[in-house]
């Protein structure tokens, strides 16, 4: 079907003088010269039959054409610079694959299973960006994410890696001197010659009472950290005890260097999530590190 459109470098060129008011200031964006925005403009003014600017001493004034013409073309753009920055800006057969994650998740599985990943997806080099902030995936240059929350981001495909399932653990050393008791006797124990922890916004005691009838408020938090790795770090030290996600003291449990000072686990409406761009499982690479991130926390 023909499109009756004007030449698309007179429109990009209106584009950037509309919003900067300025043909030096759209020019320097462009990559070219004064001159040749103005010619794209005049070009797309004979083609339109209307004038889109007038000179003022303050520099250029949209004409109501031109103001009608910017508020159909800016939007269009927009959805253009957004459609085309989520493709990464590297060679299409590039072998590198990021994921986006927090440290906790980064530190305590991706990173001890960096050979298990080479053997599993050989060739593939896997970068791992780590942060605390929502990364925008529509616009950055991200393959696949993994976040803590309740999932539901907008904007984004996300699902469970794991279930929200909270252990309370501390260090062997933590409890070395308390004779065997009731989760009530541990905890008081551990209250007084410890620090509870939490993680800042997590408030991953909120389930704690209810499942324990053992009210925390009688113990005052004494040390709230940032992150769960930090959190970890801090109980593998001997410093704190506290709740913290299944997958990442699974090893450490398994290992003997944590344990629990409760035999049930906590439920927990926040949890780990795979989060990716809405078409992102169309390519391979990205199906194959779901199902590899998957098999590892199984």
């Amino acid at each position: 079907m023909e499109r009756n459109l004007p030449p698309l470098n007179a429109i990009k060129a209106f584009e950037a003088a509309a919003r900067h008011l300025n043909l030096t200031h759209a020019a320097e964006e462009l990559g070219v010269t004064p001159g040749a925005i103005s010619k794209q403009v005049i070009a797309l003014e004979d083609y339109i039959g209307t004038k889109l600017f007038e000179r003022a001493p303050s520099g250029l004034v949209l004409t109501d054409e031109g103001r009608s013409v910017r508020e159909t073309v800016t939007p269009a753009f927009r959805v253009l610079d957004q459609t085309f920055t989520r493709f990464s800006r590297r060679p299409p057969r590039s072998n590198v694959f990021r994921i986006s994650t927090v440290s906790s998740f980064a530190a305590q599985i991706l990173v001890s299973r960096l050979g298990d990943f080479d053997d599993a997806l050989p060739g593939t080099q896997l970068e791992i960006l780590t942060s605390n902030r929502v990364i925008d995936l529509s616009s950055e240059e991200v393959d696949l994410s993994i976040r803590f929350g309740r999932g539901g981001w907008d904007g984004v495909v996300s699902r469970p890696l794991v279930d929200g399932i909270l252990v309370p653990v501390c260090s062997p050393t933590a409890l070395a001197d308390q004779a065997p008791g009731s989760i009530f006797d541990r905890f008081s124990y551990l209250s007084e010659h410890s620090r509870r922890l939490q993680v800042f916004s997590n408030n991953e005691w909120t389930n704690w009472t209810s499942q324990t009838g053992i009210d925390v408020e009688q113990f005052p938090c004494t040390m709230i950290v940032e992150d769960f790795l930090v959190a970890v770090t801090a109980i593998l030290y001997g410093q704190a005890f506290g709740l913290i996600p299944e997958i990442l003291v699974r090893d450490h449990l398994r290992e003997g260097r944590l344990v629990r000072f409760a035999p049930d686990n906590i439920t927990h409406d926040q949890t780990y999530h795979i989060a990716h761009a809405a078409n992102a499982e169309q390519r391979p690479i990205v199906r194959d590190v779901i199902t590899w991130l998957e098999a590892q926390v199984l």
